[in-house]
């Protein structure tokens, strides 16, 4: 990468914005993250006209010498993805990019995708597009 870079991103949440209000405000400082601060993330609202199903919290902010590495890289992918273990979230995006390059980052919630209509629909659509989606214990994960 180079030496200013960015990362923006979303969450999409299920059910639990207050789990998510808690961990922002009250736990997330305890992990020490060294990408993710809280003050970068959004608090959306719950009134209606402003969200229907799920609420969708947006984060960015700049960063010197994003992901310069290999080692950088899964640093950032594993603060990320101890995060969204914390929260009850359906999907997750990050897009990273400096002077010339982007890189997308997807994430899926494994527990939600299976027990639900979408997991036909999602492996359909992988087909399709020749998607390569990798799967962990509690995440599939593409980029």
């Amino acid at each position: 990468m180079y030496e200013w870079n960015y990362f923006y991103g979303a969450i999409m949440l299920d059910k639990d914005y207050n789990g998510f209000l808690d961990f922002i405000n009250n736990k997330m400082k305890d992990h020490k993250y060294f990408y993710f601060h809280p003050q970068i993330f959004s608090h959306a609202t719950q009134e209606p006209a402003y969200y229907y199903d799920n609420i969708l919290i947006s984060f960015g902010r700049t960063e010197r010498w994003l992901i310069d590495d290999t080692r950088q890289l899964q640093n950032f992918i594993r603060e990320f993805e101890d995060i969204l273990s914390q929260l009850d979230f359906d999907h997750a995006q990050i897009k990273t990019g400096g002077i010339n390059s982007d890189h997308s980052f997807f994430w899926s919630n494994k527990e939600k995708v299976t027990r639900s209509y979408q997991s036909d629909i999602m492996m359909n659509f992988e087909q399709k597009y020749q998607i390569r989606l990798y799967e962990s214990e509690k995440f599939y994960f593409g980029l």
